[in-house]
């Protein structure tokens, strides 16, 4: 049962150690117990925001965003828009090194940023977070003048990100794209050391480190030797392994773990509301029945969201309305009032649509009954009690759970009508990855347009927001993109993502990352158990 106790107060964002430690003992260890297997530690290549726990340590960006939202240097010194602010002049910090020993300059700024845009890195995320990216010039060593074809005002926000992370550019040549997502080379605190599948990732401290942003208290190497992500999917025997203290960390706590842990004895609880994409589902509009706005705004009235929400989470999280979370920048909050749980109004759109009550109650057209194939890689107690719901009105979802990459070849052979999806990230612009065209899967590209949705209309108002820099416009043209999306049913928001990160009390200066789901290891001290 997904009792979600994590969160007596939806709006805490974060909850630190308590006590203040003195230096880490010798040869510290941090045990990490991470819910989910890596695929790649590339940042060029991944979307996952679980190896952006990984990466974000390995990596630093041209720029820190704080979870506060204010933007802090980083590794890049200062930075200057041109007057048509379709280029930035970057001033980039001297004496980083990679942990191959070479150094970070403007070359490895380009070399990133022009490998992003080669098709065989196959970029999932930061392709996207570049945005209209044209290219870099290199004016010396330590300056950049990176151009975009059009003006991009998400750009400071996402150079934050753990995506557009500088990667060393002669590990890349070495190693080649394959072999450095196995063993990836940056700048960052932690030094990667091994990669066992289905097991774990152990990082090393960095003991060159000396150029973390100001925004973060130690701004030296860490202060303990060595962190171990253990992978353990199963939620109770990661959280028995938390009991045991084999980890000092446990990440996705079980919500019904949470008021046991939290303000323990030994043990507490920290809480991130995420930013970006809530929990959804997404519907395939290229397929029948899906492909008919009417069953899918049906769809949407059958489902008494409050009540799922209630029932699945003891009404300790909201339920979410829009294409963003309520705490996204841009957030629209007219989405509130629309799809209400009506089902006289879902019966009455699938009757218009055609579909008459058959056997068993569910509903059938032209000799075929009105089902729908949900792939479930996640949250598989919300799939049965939307199966439930949307039955009431007559149509059959088909719950089927799926390992990853079993959902993935339901996705590039377009054989579903019923996904979900989220989607952590601090800028609205974030909703390209799922509703540009240019990102409608197909096979040799796994994207995120899970709706497959083609359109110019669309794709324009997206362009429009990401290329606005004038706050206020952008919101407008935001608002009209989350009216496009809803007023077109092409996802039924559902609720925000909480993230619950346990941990035992003798380690202090844990925080949230800027989209409040990885967190900060930079400031760790690990005391004496």
């Amino acid at each position: 049962m997904r009792a979600v106790l994590t969160v007596l107060l939806l709006f805490v964002l974060a909850f630190p150690a308590q006590q203040t430690l003195a230096q880490s003992p010798a040869g510290a260890t941090l045990n990490w117990g991470e819910d989910r297997d890596y695929r790649t530690l590339d940042p060029r290549v991944t979307q996952s925001r679980h190896e952006w726990q990984v990466i974000m340590h390995v990596f630093d960006s041209l720029i820190f965003r704080d979870a506060d939202g204010k933007f802090h240097p980083w590794l890049a010194e200062s930075w200057q828009f041109s007057p048509d602010r379709r280029s930035i002049t970057f001033k980039l910090r001297k004496g980083v090194t990679f942990h191959d020993g070479t150094p970070f300059n403007a070359e490895a700024v380009k070399f990133t940023f022009d490998s992003i845009q080669d098709p065989a890195v196959g970029s999932q995320a930061a392709i996207d977070l570049l945005g209209p990216y044209k290219s870099s010039e290199v004016v010396d060593p330590y300056t950049i003048r990176v151009n975009w074809n059009q003006p991009y005002g998400p750009i400071i926000a996402n150079l934050s990100t753990a995506n557009l992370g500088i990667v060393s550019p002669a590990a890349v040549k070495k190693l080649g794209n394959d072999g450095f997502a196995r063993a990836p080379v940056g700048s960052g605190p932690l030094k990667f050391v091994e990669w066992v599948d289905r097991q774990r990732v152990v990082l090393d401290r960095n003991p060159a480190y000396k150029w973390a942003p100001a925004a973060l208290k130690n701004k030296g190497a860490v202060q303990f030797e060595r962190v171990v992500l253990r992978i353990i999917p199963d939620d109770s025997t990661r959280v028995a392994a938390f009991e045991r203290r084999e980890i000092d960390l446990i990440e996705s706590i079980p919500a019904i773990e949470v008021k046991r842990f939290r303000g323990a004895a030994n043990t507490d609880v920290m809480l991130g509301l995420v930013t970006g994409l809530p929990e959804s589902v997404m519907f395939n509009i290229s397929v029948a029945p899906t492909n008919d706005v009417r069953v899918r705004r049906a769809f949407m009235h059958a489902v008494n969201r409050p009540k799922l929400v209630q029932d699945l989470f003891y009404g300790t999280k909201k339920p979410a309305y829009s294409a963003i979370t309520e705490s996204t920048p841009g957030y629209w909050k007219g989405a509130e009032a629309l799809y209400p749980y009506d089902l006289n109004r879902a019966k009455a759109l699938l009757e218009e649509a055609g579909w008459k009550v058959g056997a068993g109650g569910i509903r059938e057209k032209d000799g075929q009954k009105l089902e729908m194939n949900f792939r479930v890689l996640v949250f598989p107690d919300v799939a049965v009690a939307l199966q439930s719901s949307v039955r009431e009105a007559g149509m059959q979802l088909n719950v089927e759970n799926v390992t990853k990459p079993k959902q993935d070849e339901y996705i590039l052979a377009n054989d579903y009508h019923v996904l979900t999806l989220s989607w952590s990230g601090a800028d609205p612009s974030i909703l390209s990855i799922p509703f540009h065209s240019r990102n409608v899967p197909e096979p040799g590209k796994f994207k995120f347009n899970w709706n497959r949705i083609k359109s110019q209309a669309l794709d324009r108002l997206l362009t429009d927001a990401d290329g606005e820099t004038d706050p206020a416009k952008r919101a407008r043209i935001l608002q009209s993109i989350q009216q496009f999306v809803l007023n077109q049913g092409l996802m039924f928001p559902m609720h925000p993502l909480v993230q619950a990160t346990g941990y035992y009390k003798n380690i202090s200066g844990l925080r949230f990352a800027q989209t409040q789901y990885q967190v900060i290891f930079n400031d760790v001290r690990v005391g004496r158990r």
